[in-house]
């Protein structure tokens, strides 16, 4: 008897430690590993836009945003783009790299390289991170194109 009691115990203590915030945090940072296609970015890339995130175990991430509808260039070529051309790849498209953890709902990158130069080097957060089922979801505070913080949806990729 006492040691169904002592059992039962245990089984209740490893439960309670299995839902310690902790533990819910190294889950979300399982949860994020793996590749991801954007659904949607706010305004940022129009509707049906196209990205791909992807989060590796060893804390590096890597992520492309662009308009679905980016004009093709004329000539190409795409180091003889005209103005026009270059300025909506340039609006219509945000590429960047780096390392990443999760604490919490945040989750903190360090860009190593990015399209826009200005965060190369720079620690960012995006927060409210949430992953339900193949969904994965965050907010960006502040957007590179400035402007209200975007809610980014993306699905797993198959």
């Amino acid at each position: 008897m006492i040691r169904r009691e002592i059992l039962n115990l245990c089984a209740i203590t490893a439960l309670g430690l299995a839902l310690l915030p902790g533990n819910a945090v190294a889950q979300l940072a399982k949860d994020v590993l793996g590749t991801w296609t954007l659904v949607s970015a706010g305004d940022a890339y129009g509707s049906n836009p196209r990205g791909s995130l992807i989060f590796e175990p060893n804390g590096r991430f890597s992520i492309q945003l662009m308009k679905n509808d980016l004009p093709k260039y004329a000539s190409n070529n795409r180091t003889q783009g005209t103005p026009a051309e270059y300025k909506a790849t340039v609006e219509g498209s945000l590429s960047y790299f780096g390392t990443y953890a999760v604490s919490g709902t945040d989750l903190n990158l360090h860009i190593e390289g990015s399209t826009f130069p200005n965060w190369v080097g720079m620690d960012q957060k995006r927060i409210n991170l949430s992953v339900n089922a193949d969904e994965l979801k965050y907010t960006q505070p502040n957007p590179s194109g400035g402007g209200p913080a975007a809610q980014l949806i993306w699905r797993r990729a198959k």
